[in-house]
């Protein structure tokens, strides 16, 4: 199994969008996809097509010394063949707090995927905006971590707390940590060309697929869709495409 996570402290960045538009991807192209969505908001469980009320299961209660749920009673199914949604709740917001606490939070992810009776090909983890023990958990346990760098003022800010911390729970395990450029723009030449100077000066290799600025990605955001369906034969599917491809391959060097 191959793992993705995908994780910035900066809200805005695109991060649920290129995790959602991954997972879909890579369903799409035959493998079995779970996207586990660890942000209390919920975004990427609703874009996905999985609605939640509060008290229904979701992936915190899949975590801890003694979860209220195995993986497999809490995933659902979405209309995209090969893909599956382990969905986020607002009660993760306090749950995140005994999580903390736990001694094997980093191993919170495998443990509870381990339990699901069946195997994946892919993982596709969506990070809260901020480094708390769901973050820790996925920068733990990604074979890549993807770190969305929209092309924009301050783009960069945020990278190095997320590249110390990856490095900090990783505790040597093998894994990369790569930038994904979101939002290009070509019509932007004075700003293209301030922003490839400062991504020379990136700590961390950078994917050579990016992910243009579209309406139509921003219009199927709003629908809480995926522009796959939305304007399926856009540039900006084509991009993200290529993206999830990339990724895949470079995650394959470290997956067992």
């Amino acid at each position: 199994m191959r793992t993705l996570a995908f994780a910035s402290i900066k809200g805005g960045v695109g991060k649920t969008t290129l995790a959602v538009h991954v997972a879909a991807a890579l369903a799409d192209a035959g493998k079995k996809t779970l996207l586990v969505d660890l942000d209390p908001q919920g975004h990427a469980s609703l874009m996905a097509g999985v609605e939640m009320n509060s008290d229904d299961p979701c992936i915190g209660d899949s975590f801890g010394a003694r979860p209220r749920q195995k993986l497999a009673d809490v995933v659902r199914s979405t209309s995209r063949e090969n893909l599956w949604v382990a969905p986020a709740t607002n009660r993760m917001v306090a749950a995140e707090r005994d999580l903390f606490r736990w001694g094997h939070r980093l191993q919170a992810v495998p443990r509870a995927v381990s339990s699901l009776p069946y195997e994946l090909d892919a993982l596709v983890l969506d990070t809260p905006p901020q480094l708390n023990a769901y973050t820790e958990a996925a920068l733990a346990t990604g074979n890549v971590v993807v770190v969305p760098v929209p092309a924009m003022a301050h783009a960069l800010q945020g990278l190095d707390e997320i590249r110390f911390a990856w490095k900090d729970v990783t505790d040597g395990r093998e894994s990369a940590m790569i930038a994904a450029v979101n939002l290009w723009d070509r019509r932007t030449s004075a700003t293209n060309a301030a922003m490839e100077e400062a991504f020379r000066e990136m700590p961390v290799p950078m994917a050579k697929s990016r992910v243009l600025r579209a309406e139509a990605l921003n219009q199927a955001g709003l629908a809480f869709e995926m522009v796959y369906e939305y304007s399926p034969s856009s540039e900006v599917a084509e991009c993200l495409k290529k993206l999830a491809a990339e990724l895949w391959r470079l995650a394959g060097k470290f997956a067992n």
